[in-house]
């Protein structure tokens, strides 16, 4: 093992395949290294995202990269002539040029399923937590010293409520079964979610997003990614809203627009919201949303247990392995070069 001081990296020497993991937010590499052969040279190092000299500095040579974070730019890929494979340690590739590293016969993978049970039971935990004001119970008597049940707005019971879902892919599918136990009715809206499988799971489908509005208590808006400023959730569904829903997001910040949302919040148009994602990160927590007493924050941690960390980090050296070894069928493919 070598440390290079200069770059910030530990060296781990051996074998014939050049590996770096560029960055990370947990700071330690033994998961990885636990599933990558062992006379395999293994460079860990902790670039700053936005640095491409410095990316490039270390994978100038690499048969392989694994990221969280780092912008793996056209500039970066041109500049690393060995590198095969980026294989990002998380569920999207934001940071990765896909269009780039296709034309330059990189394959980039990434983790697609490590966290899916932590975010579908932060969502059901979210629902019932607002539903029931937890939170502003549990603040009213640690820090306003009032053991008053009188300090929530108006409750209701929950049993037989209707969520809409804005997106029913395989989390907020899981968190509406996680819930069911409440006998929730349940409305979705998603284009590409087979009618057969939608009624497997008790999910009424409707075609328009206003349809979900006109009947919701609790809207989850799901969506992991959109194509224009159009597919954004916006005043268009925050208006046409007729019961004052509660609004959870715990997918993408850019999916809804936040401005629209925190006047939906002032005006009644949602009574409350939990959201797990912004429409910045780092938050700019000097926005008006984060002054506001219904909303419900966690900071990017629907994602997080220790389980998931190790999935996800196992699952990320295991894309390299596989593709490296050629036994590339078992590799998490967004971009696959041979096709």
């Amino acid at each position: 093992m070598i440390y290079d001081p200069d770059l910030d990296l530990i060296l781990f020497v051996g074998g014939d395949m050049k590996i770096v993991i560029s960055d990370c937010s947990w700071n330690s590499y033994d998961v990885e290294k636990a599933n990558i052969p062992s006379d395999w040279e293994v460079v860990c190092a902790q670039v700053d995202h936005t640095d491409e000299d410095a990316l490039i500095e270390v994978l100038k040579d690499a048969d392989a990269a694994m990221s969280e974070y780092c912008h793996y730019t056209r500039r970066v890929m041109e500049a690393c002539p060995n590198l095969k494979i980026i294989s990002d340690s998380s569920m999207g590739t934001d940071n990765v040029d896909l269009e780039a590293a296709k034309e330059l016969g990189i394959a980039v993978a990434n983790a697609p399923r490590y966290c899916i049970h932590e975010v579908a039971e932060h969502i059901a935990a979210m629902v019932l937590s607002i539903l029931r004001y937890i939170p502003g119970y549990d603040a009213s008597v640690k820090q306003d010293k009032l053991w008053d049940f009188g300090v929530a707005p108006k409750l209701y019971r929950i049993e037989g409520m209707t969520i809409g879902l804005i997106g029913c892919g395989r989390i907020s599918t899981m968190a509406v079964n996680y819930l069911k136990g409440f006998n929730f009715r349940v409305v979705g809206v998603d284009p590409y979610l087979p009618e057969e499988i939608a009624k497997a799971n008790g999910i009424e489908l409707v075609k328009t997003r206003e349809e979900v509005a006109e009947v919701a208590d609790i809207v989850i808006s799901h969506i992991p990614v959109i194509k224009s400023e159009d597919d954004k959730v916006d005043a268009r569904f925050f208006n046409a809203t007729k019961k004052s829903p509660i609004f959870i997001n715990m997918a993408r910040g850019a999916s809804v627009n936040y401005d629209d949302l925190t006047e939906a919040l002032k005006n009644g148009h949602i009574r409350w919201a939990g959201l797990d994602v912004v429409d910045t990160e780092p938050a700019d927590l000097s926005k008006e949303i984060f002054t506001l007493p219904n909303v419900t924050f966690s900071p990017h941690a629907a994602f997080y247990s220790e389980t998931a960390l190790v999935e996800c980090r196992s699952q990320s050296a295991q894309n390299i392995v596989n593709y490296l070894s050629g036994d590339k069928s078992k590799v998490f493919y967004v971009v696959d070069p041979a096709k």
